[in-house]
């Protein structure tokens, strides 16, 4: 009998133990969940203008906007934001807001209708394609982490890639550009700006480049190339004569191409 007893307040101060400990754990998240909160920075709402822009932010950061649809601009899943935002074709005039993912990394808004890109804040990206919208001018020399750059199709008349060290690809096709700047990148490798309105291009100071387009630019154009560097070039057969390091590339084996991308055997100037 007190055997039974005994064995009987054993079990019920065990029991009395766990409950004990569980108040303890419950008061100390309590605790921890009062102080994380009273240190959280308070909420900042932004405007996202474009209500299409919009909707699209709403199925990759979900958790940032609050049940009547405002934007907290500082929520951690849009500041440590850090995957591709993939929003082309979306009727997208404005990507006003864009400027609080500043852990962005690729951005890919092609074929919209932006007249304005401002991506100075976002200097973690590293892919940037723009192309098909209606920009006409677009400044990166914050982006210094970019290493691919597509604009192509757009009204952009002069282009400043000179801050641009880490450039790998640079796809500028179809713009009115008449001034294209590359700074002493010596990593761009591939340079595509066709059908522009360039007067003199001078890539000798790239000393990786291993292949440039440079083709339906003004008969005027003056492209000056390392012709020990460079591996494949595509220019007019109206321009190739505008500069002797075009022949001096052509006689040290390189691969010359033309207007139609035919290669071109026989170096003759007319």
């Amino acid at each position: 009998m007190v055997k039974n007893i005994f064995t009987a307040q054993k079990k019920a101060n065990k029991v009395l133990t766990r409950i004990i400990i569980f108040s303890v754990l419950i008061v100390i998240s309590n605790i921890s969940y009062s102080c994380l909160k009273k240190n959280a920075p308070p909420p900042v709402y932004a405007e996202i203008p474009d209500v299409n822009f919009k909707a699209y932010l709403k199925t990759i950061v979900p958790l940032a906007f609050t049940p009547d649809g405002k934007f907290i601009s500082n929520h951690p899943s849009v500041t440590s934001y850090n995957e591709i935002m993939s929003i082309r074709k979306k009727n997208i005039t404005s990507l006003s807001g864009i400027e609080h993912f500043v852990s962005l990394t690729k951005l890919d808004c092609l074929d919209n209708h932006i007249a304005v890109l401002d991506i100075s804040k976002n200097k973690a990206l590293t892919n940037l394609y723009c192309s098909y919208n209606q920009l006409t001018n677009l400044d990166v020399s914050k982006n210094t982490n970019l290493i691919k750059l597509d604009c192509s199709n757009n009204q952009i008349k002069t282009l400043d890639v000179s801050k641009n060290s880490n450039l790998v690809e640079l796809i500028c096709c179809c713009n009115l550009i008449t001034t294209l700047k590359f700074g002493e990148n010596e990593i761009l490798r591939k340079i595509y700006c066709p059908y522009n309105q360039l007067t003199v291009l001078d890539v000798t100071k790239n000393k990786a480049l291993i292949e440039l387009n440079c083709k339906d630019n003004p008969r005027n154009t003056v492209v000056i190339v390392n012709p020990y560097k460079l591996s494949r070039l595509y220019i007019d057969s109206f321009t190739k004569c505008n500069h002797p390091s075009i022949k001096a590339f052509k006689d040290r084996g390189g691969e010359l191409y033309g207007t139609y991308s035919e290669v071109i055997n026989e170096f003759i100037c007319q």
